[in-house]
């Protein structure tokens, strides 16, 4: 759960939202900002950058001006309006050279820069080096998840022209990270401006990353590097990190050392001797306490002996052999460690490196245990490449319903889909995890489902964020479908804090799938129908009128007649007219749509016409119909010659136990019959006595015991036909309508009854003077299944006296 922001900080968030209005098209100096601390100035930088992370389309660094006097251009100095001491750019595109060159020279107290995922080039080198010297943190490169994205990895290194004097010399770094710098070429000069830009900048560094670094081809000089603590070379080749194993030997303060590898997703990479490398560089750094071989076969074969292996180590590394370790280890390269590591990152390992029984570690990364996993999932956080894979793992345990913490393991695989959102490959790995994250809350308490609200709320943001990323990718949309479509199944409430976000996240992909030439299965539409109608069934009043305003009336009918053009599909077409009832139901505005802004009629008629033997459709259909009825100004669009013979024709069409039909046409024709005659347009081509007629010889034919497809929220549309103003035929509709709704399901029918004031309206049909016996009886049934609800007979215990 977020922290509450302090007052600061929402005072800074307004003050940016405003700034950025008045910067976005211009550089702007506001003198008045000159009283904000180096701490606001931080934190009015980042809030900044934050937002326009957010914001694509406002890519331009005009933002910068914000926090200098006038005066400053390129390479000239000029005075600071807002002091900054920390620079991070991280993931900025619209950062460049140039931004730095214009706007940021001046400050001289920054400390910290981060230009990761920046528009920069190898020449940045040279303005860090002849500014900022207070330099004490740098980092530059890509990270692992933004190779799909926007980014030629061969920008840092212009193509056209290339000079290895614009190197780094920074001596007073402390931490220096060159994380993801390609080059597809083997370039001397390249591999001369790292050796020299890591060699001048080697006096004080205490933290070097290097990972997949790809212009590193020889790293025989990281010798030089002789107080780093903590050297990371995750995703350098094997033997370029052999080729340098002497050199790395040398640096005694190293505490942690990474040397992982992935190796999914590059060409297999083996070290040559596996087991003395690891045991050379045990033996030669005794304060390492951190170590990581993940994706490597530095561990060796997964069954030896330990004597044996010992003893071969001490003669290759030239080992008294009097010399005793007491460290039991499965891993033969550590038997020489004279202390227990703090960590061991062995996921990926060959040879089952994590599932050996003697592991020295105290925390230990790896997919043999769901503990290995979460720890996993918990210390790779930054790689997407190998939270990927640790997922794919979880998923086996959530799909087998073998895990043990599935709340945990959601929370880190949530933290992984949100910071790596533009990774295809893990959304659809994550998103398949929290699909059983969603199930296993199907059973809880309420208690428990209200402790984790927030929890399943983020979880619902994270698909729904996932989904419109990768709005291209079936698979994706095929997780995001069945996970909210489970959500909204179990715990219907907590898809309503973020109801309109799934909408049109919904909404999108159906039109992304009627208007695009994307390829998707048909069962997607099919799926993404199916949610909106179970959310469209779950909603009232606004929430009813939201989907009606963002297109989805449109959507459903556009649906159908591309399946009318190609007369195939009809289930799609009946979950879409499932849809449309669903939405209209009293929800005047929506009936209004369907019928005046998109013709439905015509569809109506269309689909009638060749569907005519498709029972359920033609349910569907008439049920909308039924809601277009309720409505007093819709219905003279009902009374036409045409749309009244389609009407009796249909009320007449029941099959054995099946009143569908006839029941939902008979709605329609009882809201028609109340408007009375002077509502009959139609004049004598059909008279009125003559469908009420038919309606009551209809009626009588149905079986009040039948259980139907139709669940009403109110009573309120049948109990306003109960009056005996109204012809017979409306009022029988009605009356029977109770009574068939009580019987079958009396526990939340004669509740309704009783709520909305329905057996009083069903006594004044009971005593009516001019309704028939049938009527009357029927009203007395229902009557009777209210008070037998309500007051049930008690069984006598004790028998009467003769």
């Amino acid at each position: 759960m977020n922290e509450p922001l302090h007052l600061t900080e929402i005072g800074i968030r307004y003050l940016s939202n405003y700034l950025l209005r008045i910067v976005s098209n211009q550089p702007i100096h506001i003198c008045e900002l000159s009283c904000l601390t180096p701490r606001l100035g931080n934190l009015l930088l980042k809030t900044i950058i934050e937002s326009k992370r957010l914001d694509s389309s406002n890519s331009t660094d005009y933002f910068l001006s914000l926090f200098n006097k006038p005066g400053q251009k390129n390479e000239f100095k000029s005075e600071v309006l807002i002091q900054l001491s920390e620079l991070d750019f991280h993931s900025c595109s619209f950062i460049t050279n140039q931004s730095i060159s214009k706007y940021l020279l001046s400050h001289e107290l920054i400390e910290i820069i981060d230009l990761r995922n920046c528009k920069i080039t190898y020449k940045i080198f040279q303005l860090l080096t002849k500014y900022f010297p207070r330099l004490t943190t740098l980092y530059i490169g890509q990270t692992e998840d933004v190779s799909d994205r926007n980014s030629n990895v061969d920008e840092f290194f212009l193509k056209i022209y290339f000079d290895p004097k614009y190197y780094l010399k920074k001596p007073k770094l402390k931490y220096l990270s060159l994380e993801g710098i390609y080059t597809t070429t083997n370039n001397e000069l390249i591999e001369e401006l790292f050796h020299n830009s890591l060699t001048q900048s080697s006096e004080q560094i205490r933290f070097l990353d290097l990972s997949r670094n790809s212009s590193l081809n020889n790293l025989t000089y990281i010798d030089c590097f002789k107080h780093v603590h903590s050297l990371i070379l995750y995703d350098i080749l094997p033997d370029t990190i052999e080729l340098a194993i002497d050199s790395i030997c040398t640096l005694k303060a190293l505490i942690l050392l990474d040397l992982s590898f992935t190796r999914r997703v590059h060409e297999p990479h083996n070290y040559s001797k596996p087991t003395i490398t690891l045991a050379k560089l045990i033996r030669s750094l005794p304060k390492l306490l951190s170590l990581d071989i993940s994706g490597t076969n530095l561990a060796g074969a997964f069954s030896f002996n330990s004597n044996e292996e010992l003893a071969y180590i001490k003669k290759e590394l030239s080992i008294d052999e009097h010399e005793t370790f007491t460290i039991r280890s499965s891993i033969a390269g550590l038997l020489l460690l004279k202390h227990e590591l703090d960590f061991l990152g062995l996921f990926d390992v060959e040879e089952r490196g994590s599932a050996r029984q003697w592991l020295p570690a105290k925390k230990i990364t790896g997919e043999h245990s769901e503990e290995m996993m979460i720890t996993s999932l918990s210390h790779y956080m930054e790689r997407s490449n190998m939270l990927t894979h640790i997922m794919a793992h979880l998923f086996r345990l959530y799909n087998h319903y073998t895990i043990q913490n599935p709340f945990d393991a959601g929370k880190l695989i949530m933290d992984g889909m949100e910071k790596h959102l533009y990774d295809r490959s893990l959304q659809t790995s994550g998103s398949a995890c929290l699909y059983y994250v969603v199930d296993m809350f199907q059973n809880e308490s309420d208690t428990m489902l209200e402790k984790y609200h927030d929890y399943l709320k983020r979880l619902l943001i994270i698909i729904l964020t996932a989904m419109k990323a990768h709005i291209h990718h079936s698979p994706m949309i095929r997780n995001g479908l069945l996970t909210i479509s489970r959500m909204q199944m179990h715990l219907p409430n907590h898809i309503m804090s973020a109801f309109e976000q799934t909408i049109n996240v919904l909404i999108k992909f159906i039109e992304l799938y009627l208007h695009e030439p994307v390829t998707h299965d048909p069962l997607l539409l099919h799926n993404a129908l199916t949610v909106l109608n179970h959310i469209a069934c779950s909603v009232d009043g606004q929430e009813k009128l939201f989907i009606g305003r963002v297109g989805v009336i449109e959507i459903a009918i556009e649906i159908i007649h591309r399946f009318l053009i190609k007369k195939t599909s009809c289930e799609i077409v009946e979950v879409a007219w499932t849809l449309l009832w669903n939405i209209t139901d009293e929800t005047p505005e929506n009936c209004r749509k369907f019928l005046e802004d998109n013709d439905g009629l015509q569809t109506y008629y269309d689909c009638l016409e060749l569907w005519s033997d498709k029972r359920d459709l033609i349910r569907n259909m008439l049920g909308l119909l039924g809601n277009v009825a309720e409505v007093k100004e819709l219905r003279h669009h009902l009374v036409t010659p045409m749309h009244m013979e389609k009407f009796r024709s249909l009320l007449k069409r029941s099959q054995v136990n099946d009143i569908e039909i006839p029941y939902n046409c008979g709605g329609v024709l009882a809201n028609i019959l109340s408007d009375g005659i002077d509502a009959w347009k139609i004049g004598s081509s059909i008279e009125q006595d003559l469908v009420n007629q038919e309606m009551c010889d209809a009626i009588q034919t149905w079986d009040l015991r039948r259980q139907r497809t139709i669940n009403y929220r109110s009573l309120a549309p049948i109990l306003r036909l109960l009056s005996d103003n109204y012809p017979s035929g409306c009022v029988m509709w009605a009356v029977w309508a109770m009574t068939n709704l009580t019987t079958v399901l009396p526990e939340k029918y004669c509740t309704l009854v009783r709520n909305e004031n329905g057996e009083s309206l069903l006594t004044q049909i009971l005593y009516s003077d001019k309704l028939t016996d049938a009527i009357k009886n029927l009203a007395q049934a229902a009557l009777a299944n209210v008070q037998r609800f309500y007051d049930p007979p008690v069984p006598m215990d004790i028998a009467p006296d003769d």
